[in-house]
C-alpha cells in the first residue's frame, strides 16, 4: 500500500455507496480510506494492496469516474502514544521550504506485524496536483 487512488465519487450526483459498489462487484479490496466533503465535490482517496492500483483505476473509469493516482508519505506507526505525531511532524519537515502542505491523512488496518499504515498526502493549495501515472 505504497500508492494512493484519489477520485471525486460523482458521476451525479455524488454517491459513494455507487462508488464503492463498482469497487466491490470487481472484488477490489481497500486497505485504507480518508474523504471529506464526499457530498459536495470532495475527493475519496483509497489505498488497495500494492500492484493492484491499476486494476483499481480501470475499473473506476469504466464506471465513468476521473481516478488518479498520486504517491503520498508513508509511515509504518507502532500502535503507541505520539506515533502519529513523528509521522506528521516528519511530512510538515519535507514540505518546508515548498507550497505543498498536508491536505489529508489516511490511515489504514493494523497489520499483522502490529504496525499501523498511515499515508499523508500533500498539494499546493487551489493546484492540482501532478499525478503519478
Amino acid at each position: 500500500m505504497h500508492l494512493q487512488i484519489r477520485s471525486v465519487p460523482a458521476l451525479s450526483p455524488p454517491n459513494l455507496a455507487d462508488f464503492l459498489k463498482v469497487l466491490a462487484e470487481a472484488k477490489i479490496n481497500i486497505e485504507g480510506a480518508s474523504g471529506s466533503n464526499i457530498g459536495s465535490g470532495g475527493e475519496f482517496a483509497l489505498a488497495v494492496r500494492d500492484g493492484e492500483e491499476r486494476a483499481a483505476i480501470d475499473v473506476l473509469e469504466r464506471a465513468g469516474y476521473k481516478p488518479r493516482l498520486v504517491a503520498p508519505k508513508q509511515c509504518q506507526l507502532k500502535d503507541e502514544p505520539g506515533a502519529l505525531l513523528a509521522c506528521i511532524t516528519d511530512a510538515m519537515a519535507e514540505n518546508e521550504g515548498t507550497d505543498r502542505e498536508i491536505k489529508d491523512i489516511l490511515v489504514g488496518a493494523n497489520r499483522e506485524n502490529g504496525l499501523v499504515v498511515v499515508q499523508v498526502y500533500s498539494s499546493v493549495p487551489g493546484e492540482d496536483p501532478g499525478d503519478v501515472r
